[in-house]
């Protein structure tokens, strides 16, 4: 029965992954956008991909890493929005903050910290 569940679920995620994700990117894996979590929940009225626990997000183009407690895709609205203990990777620099909202066509972070401590930014300029 827990087998059965666990291929009931796979076929769901890779049957919402195909209206989620534009014909063209799913052919090139250079563009897509890969998320882990403990549990993930989508749903395909508003395009909204909701991950909680261990989550990590691997996205090549934009070169960015991050890992949160939370996170939520907006398919629709093309931004991701990062929960608890936020560390982002992007382009070889990091932030670090309770919650981040990533703007994919902008290509923009707005990060906001909780009263106990500070966005912290970490910045490694290229060497030439």
């Amino acid at each position: 029965m827990s087998r059965l569940r666990v291929n009931l679920v796979c076929i769901i995620l890779l049957g919402l992954g195909a209206i989620f994700l534009n014909p063209l990117q799913a052919q090139n894996q250079r563009q897509s956008l890969t998320l882990r979590a403990d549990i993930q929940r989508a749903n395909a009225k508003t395009g909204v991909i909701t991950a909680a626990g261990n989550v990590q997000i691997i996205y090549p183009e934009h070169q960015l890493k991050a890992t949160a407690t939370k996170a939520q895709y907006f398919s629709r609205e093309r931004r991701i929005l990062l929960e608890g203990d936020v560390l982002v990777e992007h382009a070889g620099n990091n932030l670090e903050a309770d919650k981040i909202t990533y703007l994919i066509d902008e290509g923009r972070f707005e990060a906001q910290a909780d009263d106990s401590k500070a966005v912290e930014t970490n910045v490694y300029p290229s060497q030439k």
